[in-house]
């Protein structure tokens, strides 16, 4: 499936990891499964048909570890990236550990 995105220009796909993310719709959390791409430039996220992400390194702030689930966050397996404007993610995926220290050697 990495041959349907479009990469930009010198990008390449550095990983490939099945996820959800959990997107806060009113005071819950809504969960879409998909596939998670991690380049060497962004982090893109497509699930279903209208589920997508693209979060370029350069414009991350942070990234921690934290917890996820629809009321109460309980499962241990979430990523919260935060935006330079302050929009943040919650990506959802197994070996959350690494995935936050990928993205985190990615930040400038």
């Amino acid at each position: 499936m990495a041959d349907n995105l479009e990469l930009h220009e010198g990008e390449v796909v550095e990983s490939e990891v099945k996820g959800d993310y959990w997107e806060k719709t009113l005071c819950m959390y809504s969960q879409k499964s998909g596939k998670y791409w991690f380049t060497n430039q962004r982090i893109l996220f497509r699930g279903g048909f209208t589920a997508s992400l693209d979060l370029p390194y350069d414009e991350i702030d942070d990234v921690k570890t934290c917890s996820v689930g629809p009321f109460i966050p309980f499962m241990p397996t979430g990523v919260k990236v935060t935006m330079k404007n302050g929009k943040s993610y919650k990506l959802s995926v197994l070996g959350r550990k690494k995935i936050a220290e990928y993205i985190q050697s990615k930040l400038s």
